[in-house]
């Protein structure tokens, strides 16, 4: 996967005049990719979902995730091992992982998927340069 690759990283830095906000990323992915549910060729390299334009949850974060590497944020992608991917980008301020999902456009609203998808969600997993945490709890609404 080519999203902590320093080259990667560079070109999409690259495509940036200044540093954006979280909320302006998410509507810059959104003016480029197009979330589709029809047979797409997925990727994981950040620069080819660019190129091709589609992507579901997967790409979405992929994406989002290596711009705000490129934007100097500190992000790492989320896993919800039954079938969703989303971003957490630390907040220096709260001094916390912020939750968003690049395919919603949704930002610290953590309970989003058990309160509005009513999933039960049973492993949700951090990754970040080679490290993993179970992260289940902070998205969890109820014991389950």
């Amino acid at each position: 996967m080519q999203i902590t690759n320093p080259s990667t990283l560079s070109q999409l830095r690259s495509l940036f005049e200044r540093r954006y906000s979280l909320k302006e990323l998410l509507d810059w992915v959104h003016a480029r990719l197009k979330w589709s549910k029809e047979n797409i060729v997925r990727h994981r390299d950040p620069l080819e979902t660019l190129a091709y334009g589609k992507g579901r949850c997967g790409e979405f974060s992929i994406l989002f995730t290596a711009l705000c590497l490129a934007h100097n944020y500190r992000a790492r992608l989320i896993l919800d091992m039954s079938d969703h991917v989303w971003t957490e980008v630390w907040d220096d301020k709260q001094k916390r992982w912020l939750h968003v999902d690049p395919s919603e456009k949704r930002i610290d609203d953590p309970k989003m998927y058990e309160r509005d998808w009513k999933k039960n969600l049973k492993e949700v997993y951090a990754f970040e340069n080679g490290r993993v945490e179970n992260v289940t709890a902070n998205y969890k609404m109820r014991d389950s």
